[in-house]
C-alpha cells in the first residue's frame, strides 16, 4: 500500500476544505483561545484557504494511500524558515505509516529550517513532530508560540 503526496490543483480545493471539518472538529477539542471554530451555519471556515492557490510560497498537498486521499498538509513560507500550516490525516489513515511517509516527502521537496507549531495538549501532534524531527536533523528547538501553543524547529 504505497503512500504518496500530490500537490492538489484547484479543483481539488473542495477536497481540502472537506477534510478540513472534521480536522478543524478534532482540534476543537484541545483548549484553545478560540471558544467556538464553527461559523453561524455550523461549518468550519478556513479563511487562509485561497490563499494556497494564489500566493507562491504557499503549497497545498493531499495525502494519498493508493488512490485513496487519506488526509492533506499546507506548507508554506514564513521569513527564512518553512511552516507545516495545517496536516491532518484521516482516522481511518492512521498508525499505518501515511503521517510518517508524507511528512518526510515534504520534508525533502523544500529542505532547509523548519517550524512546525501545534496545540501543546495534542499529545500525538507533539509526538509526531518531535519523532520526525528527531529522524532528520541533530539541530532541534522547542518553544512556546503563545499561552496554547509550542513549536518544534529544525533543519533538513
Amino acid at each position: 500500500m504505497p503512500f504518496f503526496l500530490k500537490l492538489a490543483n484547484i479543483e481539488e480545493k473542495q477536497v481540502i476544505f472537506n477534510l478540513f471539518q472534521p480536522y478543524l472538529n478534532e482540534l476543537s477539542h484541545f483548549p484553545d483561545k478560540e471558544i467556538e471554530y464553527k461559523d453561524e451555519k455550523g461549518i468550519y471556515p478556513y479563511p487562509y484557504l485561497d490563499h494556497y492557490w494564489r500566493e507562491n510560497e504557499r503549497y497545498p498537498y493531499l495525502l494519498l494511500r493508493d488512490d485513496r486521499v487519506a488526509g492533506f498538509a499546507l506548507v508554506r513560507r514564513v521569513g527564512e524558515h518553512w511552516e507545516m500550516g495545517e496536516f491532518y490525516v484521516s482516522p481511518e489513515f492512521r498508525r499505518c505509516g501515511v503521517a510518517t511517509t508524507c511528512a518526510t516527502d515534504i520534508f525533502k521537496k523544500h529542505p532547509g529550517e523548519w517550524q512546525i507549531g501545534f496545540n501543546k495538549h495534542n499529545q500525538p501532534s507533539r509526538a509526531l513532530w518531535k519523532k520526525l524531527a528527531t529522524s532528520l536533523s541533530k539541530d532541534i528547538s522547542t518553544g512556546h508560540e503563545d499561552g496554547w501553543h509550542d513549536y518544534i524547529r529544525f533543519s533538513c
